[in-house]
């Protein structure tokens, strides 16, 4: 039974970022907040500041901020007039667009350098099993046995483990282990195989078919100007991965099993609440930078959209027509919806959730 109360935070959390992005570039630009929305469809609570009203609405999977004056509807005969978003300067409405996507790389790149400082568990190279048909299963290796040096270099972690196992210079794998009080030295020929990673991209790795014990062997931490590099390398590296995945999607080289929809990301959100808070934040900063993304890809109806209108009408010196807009925005968001319906649908043959309601029915 997948529990819901980790997902809502999960989404809560970068939802409110997302939009608190968009309303704090209208602040900056003096553009009206009619409207500050977490949450699509009938509202369950709300509030009316000042100028803005805040609400929580029923369906959780998004959310809006509402500038005043951004549509034609909604300016009279003479204009739009101060504090309206379309009297704003074109520099202030490409931010305002643009600071959803900003925030949520910002809130990724303080979860993982919040995470670097506090430390990153460290799997150590404890052998858990291992798995048939390699030469670790008969090589006289037992599970608990600690490798302490591959073909004469210490090793700490099992990450440090299997890139010595890749080293070229050596044919042969000399381990040293330690069972008990007991060293022990072991020669292993590895497996040299053509690996397809997520992509179907071939690698030819060495293996020797054995699993750690994934439990941690202690914890690296980071100082802070080295948590702030590393928390970047690792925002750029998902953002390429990201991106890569999308291409690949598109081009028919991923499965769409690589892609999660909101049943995954209520699994995903148990399972990370589970494992404890950092694997939590960690997943936050993961859907962080998916949703920032996705997000600013040039399609009416996304941010990356309405920045294209934007950057268009800077060319042209004169806006692309607000009815053009608001057409190409409702192809957009119907779009957006077919999506989202074709992922979940996917999620639920995944889960095989179909099977489980028919068992319950007894058919």
């Amino acid at each position: 039974m997948l529990t819901i109360l980790p997902a809502i935070i999960v989404l809560g959390v970068l939802i409110i970022v997302h939009e608190f992005g968009h309303f704090i570039a209208c602040r900056l630009t003096r553009v009206k907040v009619d409207k500050f929305s977490i949450g699509f469809g009938p509202e369950i609570l709300h509030w009316q500041g000042k100028e803005t009203r805040y609400s929580l609405s029923l369906f959780p999977l998004g959310g809006f901020v509402k500038p005043a004056g951004e549509s034609i509807e909604e300016v009279d005969e003479s204009g739009p007039k101060p504090g309206d978003y379309l009297a704003a300067p074109l520099k202030s409405r490409m931010l305002i667009v643009s600071a959803g996507v900003v925030m949520n790389y910002f809130l990724a790149l303080v979860i993982f350098i919040v995470l670097f400082m506090t430390g990153i568990p460290v799997i150590g190279t404890k052998i858990g099993g291992f798995v048939d048909g390699y030469p670790a299963a008969a090589s006289g290796l037992q599970a608990g046995d600690e490798v302490l040096q591959v073909n004469g270099t210490e090793v700490y972690s099992w990450d440090g483990l299997t890139e010595a196992f890749q080293n070229p210079a050596f044919e042969d794998l000399e381990l040293v282990v330690q069972r008990g009080r007991e060293t022990l030295s072991l020669t292993l020929a590895p497996k040299v195989e053509d690996v397809p990673d997520m992509f179907g991209e071939v690698h030819q790795l060495r293996r020797v078919g054995i699993t750690p014990t994934m439990e941690p062997a202690g914890y690296e931490r980071f100082g802070f100007f080295e948590s702030v590099r590393l928390a970047w390398e690792k925002e750029v590296f998902l953002t390429v991965m990201t991106y890569k995945g999308i291409i690949y999607l598109i081009m028919g080289k991923l499965s769409m099993k690589a892609v999660g929809g909101p049943l995954k990301i209520m699994k995903y959100s148990k399972d990370a609440a589970e494992e404890g808070v950092s694997s939590l934040l960690y997943l936050i900063g993961l859907l962080s930078i998916s949703l920032a993304v996705i997000n600013f890809f040039p399609i009416p109806a996304l941010d990356g959209g309405h920045l294209v209108f934007l950057l268009i009408e800077g060319i042209r010196r004169k806006p692309v027509s607000l009815h053009f807009q608001e057409r190409a925005a409702q192809v957009g968001f119907f779009l957006l919806i077919s999506l989202l319906v074709f992922i979940t649908y996917h999620d639920v043959l995944d889960f095989q959730l179909v099977d489980r309601i028919r068992q319950m029915l007894g058919r």
